[in-house]
């Protein structure tokens, strides 16, 4: 039995993957959703071997291709869905994968509705940073999510208890609450296709490489292109700039961190925008990551 295994997080419109020898994350890739056209073309009869064929058609980049050639079948696949369909369709490649379960999320307070992405987010970035915690994850939506201590000297409502009702298992952190809003590429999606401006592609607003500064957009724009730069970034950095200054009334001393495909895109802007707050907000594109590792490990040891 191989020593690797994958962790999948299953997003809005993209598959984000993490390959781990034991404890070490070796690679990280991105990959288009999984379709039935790609399932009808492999025998699953087969697996493992013909679905870590099919697993390896999605990847895109020749390094990563070239990395997985050295791993052999069977490999553990952890899986954490936003979209029932992907679920259904990676159940059927691999009958042996593993779902993540909010039930076995060591959080406190998760509503059935929280999105799985969501919560392991938060997971993994407690895995290096102390409670309370606001993650802001910009992909497909830009959503906030912050967590807090379990224990009475941290409760968020000063009366030892969250206040809840919560009687489930109790771990040391818990979801204290959010907010979700179209990210960068749905409002650009929306715009695109719900008004006469079509569908666009703004330099502006593209996720730069590490080393590549994005300006902000000019605030006042002459043409259309410009004005939906200025009024996407402006927005979502002032959304930002308002839910962390609350945020830390509330926990003077509270980490933020952002993450998510757009996350250092957003976060540049508001390096421009609000030095003094980028100063105390860390960026770390593998939160989801160190949480399915923290998940593998809270029900495997």
């Amino acid at each position: 039995m191989s020593s690797s295994w994958l962790a999948l997080v299953v997003g809005n419109t993209r598959l984000h993957w993490g390959w781990f020898d034991q404890s070490v994350l070796v690679a990280t890739w991105h990959t288009c959703h999984l379709s039935n056209l790609a399932i009808d073309r492999i025998d699953t009869d087969l697996y493992p071997q013909n679905t870590w064929l099919l697993i390896n058609s999605l990847v895109s980049e020749p390094e990563i291709s070239y990395l997985l050639q050295d791993v052999m079948p069977p490999i553990e696949l952890w899986l954490a869905s936003v979209v029932p369909a992907q679920t259904h369709l990676w159940q059927q490649v691999v009958p042996s994968v593993h779902l993540v379960s909010r039930s076995h999320i060591p959080l406190n307070n998760i509503y059935p509705t929280l999105g799985l992405d969501r919560a392991i987010n938060l997971l993994g970035a407690n895995q290096t940073l102390d409670w309370p915690i606001l993650v802001i994850d910009s992909g497909t939506a830009l959503t906030l999510t912050a967590g807090v201590s379990s224990s009475p000297a941290d409760a968020y409502d000063g009366s030892g208890c969250n206040g809840s009702g919560y009687s489930g298992p109790v771990h040391d952190g818990e979801i204290y609450g959010g907010a979700i809003l179209p990210g960068v590429r749905l409002q650009l999606n929306a715009l695109g296709q719900q008004t006469a401006l079509g569908s666009l592609m703004l330099t502006a607003l593209e996720t730069p490489e590490p080393s590549l500064q994005r300006q902000l957009p000019k605030r006042w724009a002459s043409n259309s292109e410009g004005a939906i730069a200025s009024g996407i970034a402006y927005s979502l950095t002032s959304t930002c700039i308002d839910y962390i200054s609350d945020w830390w009334q509330a926990f003077p001393g509270g980490a933020v961190v952002f993450t998510g495909g757009d996350g250092p895109l957003l976060y540049q802007y508001l390096q421009q925008r609000a030095p003094e707050i980028a100063s105390r907000v860390l960026v770390d594109e593998n939160l989801m990551f160190k949480g399915m590792q923290a998940y593998r490990r809270e029900l495997t040891t």
